[in-house]
């Protein structure tokens, strides 16, 4: 069985436990498509660790973040047993969980030089 089309097969498989995880204001639909073409545009990510790859998925979930790129990603690494997956809020992903937290009311940034 191709790699792809097993992963597809994984994924509708679990996809009550990520739409469980999934905080109220993410598209239940949307996520998994996202989720989907994340794995299909990285090769790398078929050939990790399953239990990896969907540990990542599950993070994101719960995170409330859409494995995009902007508000995380889900990054394959290699390690002493192979690839593994892991899961990496973005810059993006950080600010929308701190603007929907309502604990802070603003945030600035400003560099800093040395001397």
């Amino acid at each position: 069985m191709n790699a792809i089309v097993q992963v597809k097969a994984e994924l509708s498989k679990l996809e009550s436990g990520f739409v469980a995880a999934l905080p109220k204001h993410i598209d239940q639909e949307y996520f998994m498509r996202v989720l989907q073409t994340t794995i299909q545009d990285n090769p790398n990510l078929v050939r990790c660790d399953r239990q990896s790859l969907w540990s990542s998925a599950m993070k994101a979930a719960q995170d409330g973040l859409i494995p995009d790129g902007r508000e995380g990603a889900i990054v394959a690494y290699k390690s002493k047993s192979g690839l593994v997956a892991q899961w990496m809020p973005m810059i993006a992903g950080l600010r929308k969980k701190v603007r929907n937290s309502g604990e802070i009311a603003t945030w600035d940034v400003h560099a800093v030089y040395e001397n």
